[in-house]
């Protein structure tokens, strides 16, 4: 990976330019129902750009930071995080297929782990689609730790940051 090509930048669906911009990139995304079951199983197929807003983000705006990943300034990966006091609830990664295991959702989640730390997070937590054996196996690898089940399609899992 040369990490010149790749960058991160914060963006937010309070914006209309960056929402405008997302919902073609998202739909052009999930245009079949297992990857947007994958990503948010909570929403139906077809993707709905306003339904993905009202559901994740709409009540919780302020409190939400949302990143994307470009090379060369084409979009091709996606996380968000809400804080709430000293704990973050890391949800929406994606990685488009074909930038996959290069370690670039590792970088996204290292840096957002990084964020909510300097904005006082401490606890982790986020969902994992069960049969995502990808995305469980690369929770794994980062330290986070299966803690339950919050229905029969996803597993809760989470970690706690040192402190200094």
């Amino acid at each position: 990976m040369i990490e010149q090509e790749y960058t991160l930048e914060e963006i937010s669906y309070s914006l209309k330019e960056d929402s405008r911009i997302m919902e073609s990139v998202l739909t052009g995304w999930f245009n079949n129902p297992k990857t947007l079951n994958f990503v948010s199983p909570s929403l139906s197929y077809p993707f709905q750009f306003k339904k993905w807003i009202a559901v994740s983000y709409a009540s919780h705006m302020d409190q939400t930071t949302t990143t994307v990943l470009k090379h060369r300034d084409w979009i091709i990966g996606h996380l968000s995080m809400r804080l709430e006091g000293t704990n973050a609830h890391i949800f929406h990664l994606f990685i488009y297929p074909v930038y996959r295991n290069k370690g670039l959702a590792t970088k996204m989640i290292h840096e957002m782990e990084h964020h909510g730390h300097k904005l006082g997070a401490l606890h982790f937590t986020l969902n994992v689609v069960k049969k995502n054996k990808a995305a469980i196996s690369l929770y794994q690898k980062l330290g986070y730790e299966k803690y339950g089940q919050s229905s029969t399609e996803y597993i809760k899992m989470n970690k706690t940051l040192e402190t200094d």
